[in-house]
C-alpha cells in the first residue's frame, strides 16, 4: 500500500491491481486534480491570447480585418465603441487581468480553496460580460466574436473548477452571493455607461450632408468598419444623406468593384468627384472633420456647439 501511494503521489502511476478502495480513490482524485489543473491552464492561456488581441485592437489605429466577419459581426465596432470602457478602463484589459489571475492561481495555488475563489470570481465577472453582450445585440447591432469566445472560456473555467472541487461542493449560499454581485456589477456598469449612447441630432446636419452629396463628395466605407461608425456618429441621423458606398463584398448592397476601381485600400475614404466620377480631391483614410469636408466641397459646415 505504501508503494502504491508513493507511485501515485510522485509519478501519477495507476497500478492495474489497485484493489483497495481507499487507494483507488486517491488515484482517481489525483488524476482529476492533474487534469483539472491542465484544463484551467489551457483555458486561461486561451483567454490571455483572446484578451491580448482585443487590447491591441482597442489601441490600434488600424482596422482589425481578421476580426470583422461581415454584417453584424465586427470586433472593431464593439471594441472601439464608448461601451468598451468602464471608468476609462477598456473592458478587454479587465478581462486580461482576470485570465492572468486564473493562470497564476492554476500554476502556483491549485487547491480546493483557490478553486472556490476562482468559481466565485468567475460568476461575478460574468455580470458585466453579459451586459456587454446585451449592448452588442440591442445597441451596437454587432457581435464581437472574440468577446463571446471569452465568455465561453469563463463558463468553461467555472465548470472545470466545480469538477475540481469534488467531492466537495460549491455551496448554494456562495453561488447566490456571487450571482447577486454579478447582477449588481452589471447594473453598476449600466449606470456608468447610460449616457454613453450616441445622441441622435434630429436632422441638425441634414443640409450639410445633402450639400456634400450634391457637390460630389463621396464616402467609401463599410458597415463593419469602426472608423466609419465614428464618422456616422458625427452626422447622427443626418448621415442618411451622405449615401455611404459599401466596399466590403461580404456585406449587402456592396459596390466592391467600384471601390477597387477607385483603389480604396482603407475606409472611410472621402473623395470629391466630378459628374463623371473622376477624382477632384481625395482625403487620406480616416474620420474627417466637418470643417475639412466643408472647406474642400464648398459647403457651409454647421456650428457643432
Amino acid at each position: 500500500m505504501l508503494l502504491v501511494r508513493v507511485l501515485v503521489a510522485e509519478h501519477n502511476y495507476i497500478p492495474p491491481d489497485a484493489s483497495s478502495k481507499f487507494d483507488y480513490q486517491i488515484i482517481m482524485n489525483r488524476k482529476v486534480n492533474i487534469n483539472g489543473k491542465i484544463l484551467l491552464i489551457v483555458l486561461s492561456l486561451a483567454g490571455i491570447a483572446v484578451m491580448g488581441y482585443l487590447v491591441s485592437l482597442h489601441y490600434s489605429p488600424e482596422e482589425g480585418a481578421f476580426c470583422n466577419l461581415g454584417e453584424g459581426l465586427s470586433c472593431d465596432i464593439v471594441n472601439q465603441s464608448t461601451y468598451a470602457k468602464v471608468l476609462g478602463i477598456p473592458m478587454s484589459i479587465l478581462g486580461l487581468v482576470y485570465f492572468l489571475g486564473i493562470f497564476g492561481a492554476s500554476i502556483w495555488s491549485y487547491n480546493k480553496a483557490s478553486l472556490k475563489i476562482i468559481t466565485f470570481l468567475s460568476i461575478v465577472f460574468l455580470g458585466p460580460s453579459l451586459y456587454l453582450t446585451g449592448i452588442e445585440i440591442f445597441v451596437l447591432g454587432n457581435i464581437c466574436v472574440f468577446c463571446e469566445v471569452s465568455k465561453v472560456l469563463i463558463v468553461s473555467i467555472i465548470i472545470v473548477s466545480l469538477f475540481g472541487l469534488r467531492p466537495e461542493k460549491f455551496s448554494l449560499k456562495n453561488f447566490a452571493a456571487a450571482t447577486v454581485l454579478a447582477v449588481l456589477l452589471g447594473g453598476a456598469v449600466y449606470f456608468i455607461q447610460r449616457d454613453s449612447k450616441p445622441v441622435e441630432m434630429n436632422g441638425k446636419y441634414d443640409e450639410f450632408a445633402q450639400c456634400l452629396y450634391d457637390k460630389g463628395m463621396r464616402m467609401y466605407g463599410s458597415i463593419t468598419c469602426s472608423f466609419c461608425a465614428k464618422q456616422r456618429q458625427t452626422f447622427g441621423n443626418s448621415f442618411q444623406y451622405v449615401r455611404e458606398i459599401e466596399c466590403d463584398p461580404r456585406n449587402p448592397n456592396h459596390e466592391a468593384e467600384r471601390c477597387i476601381t477607385k483603389n480604396i485600400s482603407k475606409t472611410p475614404t472621402w473623395i470629391l468627384e466630378d459628374e463623371s466620377g473622376n477624382d477632384l480631391f481625395r482625403f487620406d483614410p480616416g474620420v474627417i472633420s466637418f470643417e475639412k469636408l466643408g472647406e474642400v466641397s464648398g459647403c457651409s459646415f454647421p456650428d457643432n456647439s
